[in-house]
């Protein structure tokens, strides 16, 4: 499930309502007069910082130091509670030589206008408009910030279908719409699984099938050292010497509380821990933290995680099953087989197509895979086999298959 794209759309909406609560409320006189300023100050930091952008590509020329200019409009802040697809495409494209702008969703005038983060790639805190200087570009954009396509001098789209249309907030006519246009107006379309394929494919037929990725060594290095210092609130749960069975991601209307709740009761010698925001308020409303062996330990940055994947005996992903999560590509899945642990899922259509990955449909299977991904723990062949498939599946990999689909357009063109 792509939390960026829920968490990012509610903002947008928000957004929007405030300001159309300040059109009522403010008189008409004055509101021109605010208008005039508040635009005649915006349009010059928006001629500066282009003067800035220019310069900044000047020192670049294309084809020599980049293989193509990509610009990410405003979605997520680069540094959302959960480090998503829209980030970790942008630095794996910089990776593969592109030239990445990503946008802030709320410019931060106090930071550098143009941050670099890495090589290729900068943090843009600046006004979108600031890249009308740039004609053709490509933009990357998804289901929900759809409305930035006309916000480019002739862009170029790769759209990025993350998610069934029907998880997004807000008028569900305005969401589907904007979705149709991508999908036929844009020169690169990518989808994150086959149950979305499948959808996009009703409209056109080039569409890339392109799951979430892993950073493999960023956990599997981790998942290598013999010797680690656990985290300190996971130090009391090892004392304890119980096997952990893990989980970490957004906790939202997805989980399946019910599941765990009932096979937290039938193991009451396992240890049940949760990382991650409780994203819609429905984890306190569950009640399953008031159960004895169910520790919910919070948010932690993408750094921590693969610290505390150490120390999980089994990964879970106890999603609720429907059309939303068969639409699913979880970004946990790679990420738990590149740190060699044994994955226990619900049967959602998009995960357990992955040889490895054990499937249970119900309470008493999900309980007897525990069980036998306990037993898996020490198998190296296992390990071996899962870590190979994170090696097959990594953002290197879905940032290239970008890179040649623009560099297959640009020869015909």
């Amino acid at each position: 499930m792509q939390q960026k794209s829920t968490f990012g759309h509610k903002i947008h909406i928000i957004k929007l309502k405030s300001i159309s609560v300040l059109k009522r409320i403010i008189p008409g006189p004055i509101k021109t007069a605010l208008n005039k300023i508040i635009n005649y100050g915006e349009r010059k930091i928006i001629a500066y910082n282009q003067t800035r952008l220019q310069e900044l590509l000047e020192q670049y020329h294309p084809g020599m130091n980049y293989r193509e200019l990509i610009i990410f409009p405003p979605s997520l802040d680069w540094d959302v509670q959960l480090f998503q697809r829209p980030q970790q495409l942008a630095l794996a494209l910089a990776k593969q030589g592109a030239l990445v702008f990503y946008i802030q969703p709320k410019p931060d005038r106090k930071k550098e206008a143009f941050q670099q983060i890495t090589n290729g790639l900068f943090l843009c805190n600046v006004h979108v408009d600031s890249f009308r200087i740039i004609n053709n570009p490509y933009i990357y954009l998804l289901t929900w910030n759809s409305d930035y396509a006309t916000r480019f001098k002739s862009p170029r789209i790769i759209y990025d279908f993350v998610d069934d249309i029907d998880v997004f907030y807000g008028d569900k006519n305005q969401i589907k719409k904007g979705h149709e246009y991508l999908l036929k107006n844009a020169k690169i379309v990518l989808a994150t699984a086959n149950k979305l394929i499948e959808e996009a494919k009703q409209i056109r037929k080039d569409v890339i099938y392109s799951p979430n990725g892993v950073v493999y060594d960023h956990f599997a290095e981790i998942a290598a050292q013999e010797q680690l210092t656990p985290p300190e609130d996971l130090l009391p749960l090892l004392e304890m010497q119980k096997p952990i069975i893990g989980y970490y991601g957004a906790l939202a209307r997805w989980f399946d509380y019910d599941l765990l709740r009932v096979i937290a009761q039938r193991r009451p010698d396992f240890l049940f821990v949760l990382i991650g925001p409780d994203y819609d308020g429905t984890l306190e409303p569950a009640r399953i933290s008031h159960l004895k062996n169910i520790f919910w330990l919070g948010v932690k940055q993408y750094e921590e995680l693969p610290n505390y994947l150490h120390f999980f005996d089994v990964a879970t992903i106890p999603f609720l099953v429907n059309d939303i999560t068969h639409a699913t590509s979880p970004l946990k899945l790679f990420e738990y087989m590149a740190g060699g642990k044994p994955i226990v899922i619900t049967p959602m259509r998009e995960s357990m197509q992955y040889e490895g990955v054990l499937v249970a449909d119900g309470p008493d299977e999900f309980v007897e895979k525990l069980d036998q991904a306990l037993l898996l723990t020490k198998d190296s062949h296992y390990r071996n086999q899962i870590k190979k498939l994170a090696l097959q599946n990594t953002w290197e990999s879905r940032a290239e298959d970008v890179i040649k689909k623009i560099e297959v357009i640009s020869k015909i063109n």
